[in-house]
């Protein structure tokens, strides 16, 4: 992936922050909290990782996929535009395919 800037970064609540050493102590916890929103386990102050539950992760996922094919075909379209306005610019398969 690119280097990607956030113009927002996420916040979390105070319940949702938890030291890595007490993460550690109680996963078992840290999982079931993890169901009804993000954890975010810090390290030396610094949220290092975030836990997610499963069915929150498949929804970022399918959004992600979502936004990717979308981004996806607004660029093709892009350049279908480009080349409709000035053909000259296509580049001919036959000289970028390797033999």
């Amino acid at each position: 992936m690119g280097d990607v800037t956030l113009m927002n970064k996420p916040t979390f609540t105070v319940d949702q922050l938890i030291p890595a050493s007490k993460a550690a102590k109680n996963f078992g916890g840290l999982r079931k909290k993890a169901k009804e929103k993000p954890i975010a386990i810090t390290d030396n102050g610094d949220v290092d990782t975030i836990v997610v539950g499963y069915e929150y992760f498949e929804q970022m996922y399918a959004r992600l996929m979502q936004l990717e094919q979308l981004e996806e075909e607004r660029t093709l379209t892009e350049r279908v535009a480009r080349l409709d306005k000035d053909p000259t610019l296509a580049i001919p398969w036959r000289s970028i395919r390797k033999n």
